[in-house]
């Protein structure tokens, strides 16, 4: 006799499984297969499973199932789940291989945008999600007698991204009461960088300037602040260092610091 454990095992099994075939349908033996085939009645389940994750889905992408319609999109999240099963229950943390998958989907390459965009609208998820900041202690910075010896930290719920293409126009484009945009260059070659970070329960976006993406981006890579300075100013030597790290303090991007 089948455990209850075993059951359950053999029910995960088929439902995330894939393509179900009569050798391999694990559920076989425990079904009452009169009228209808083991197949058959866990194909319903699976389908099932395939619905509910593509609606996980949509909540994580809105924006793609926009540009590409609903019926496609559906059919794009098909393909994906089949191929990248949920390792866990929590549909949370489901979803992040998105983008590259939309990479290699044959039948989008010709919309090079689609892959930023998701990748982009993963990290809107993501802050979303995260931690609130911790409290940052300005009398404790002012102590400090050396920028070698401070290592800024990110906020949890923020996060830097690159592209070559306008992703957050796209994206601004997409929302409800958005902004007429006259024009939109699709030629990939002028790079954007986006911030992003949460305040309250929003989570907000900033383009900036390449000299602010390096800045966050050194901090990111856990540079100290001399090191962090070095790369800015290769990009742009006359950019105000203290008004952004003050701005970006404000703002609740840079949360923290270490020493």
């Amino acid at each position: 006799m089948t455990t209850l454990a075993q059951l359950q095992t053999n029910f995960i099994h088929d439902c995330l499984s894939g393509t179900l075939t009569i050798d391999k349908t694990l559920m076989a033996k425990d079904l009452d297969t009169q009228f209808i085939s083991a197949r058959g009645l866990m194909g319903i389940y699976q389908r099932s499973a395939i619905a509910n994750i593509t609606n996980s889905l949509r909540l994580s992408y809105p924006v793609i199932e926009k540009l590409v319609g609903k019926d496609f999109f559906q059919l794009m999240c098909k393909s994906y789940i089949v191929k990248q099963w949920p390792t866990t229950g929590n549909m949370d943390d489901y979803g992040e291989s998105f983008s590259s998958f939309l990479a290699a989907f044959e039948q989008v390459k010709h919309l090079p945008y689609l892959q930023d965009v998701a990748h982009l609208e993963w990290l809107f998820h993501q802050s979303s999600l995260a931690n609130d900041n911790s409290y940052f202690d300005w009398t404790r910075l002012a102590k400090v007698t050396s920028s070698e010896d401070i290592i800024f930290s990110l906020s949890p719920s923020a996060s830097i991204m690159s592209s070559t293409m306008p992703v957050d126009k796209i994206w601004q484009m997409n929302q409800e009461n958005a902004p007429e945009i006259s024009e939109l260059s699709l030629d990939g070659t002028r790079d954007t960088f986006i911030v992003l970070f949460r305040q309250g329960l929003k989570t907000e976006m900033m383009t900036v300037a390449e000299s602010e993406f390096t800045f966050l981006q050194s901090i990111e890579k856990g540079l100290d602040f001399e090191a962090t300075i070095e790369s800015v100013k290769a990009v742009d030597a006359d950019i105000a260092i203290d008004y952004y790290l003050k701005n970006y303090i404000e703002l609740g991007i840079i949360s923290g610091f270490s020493t």
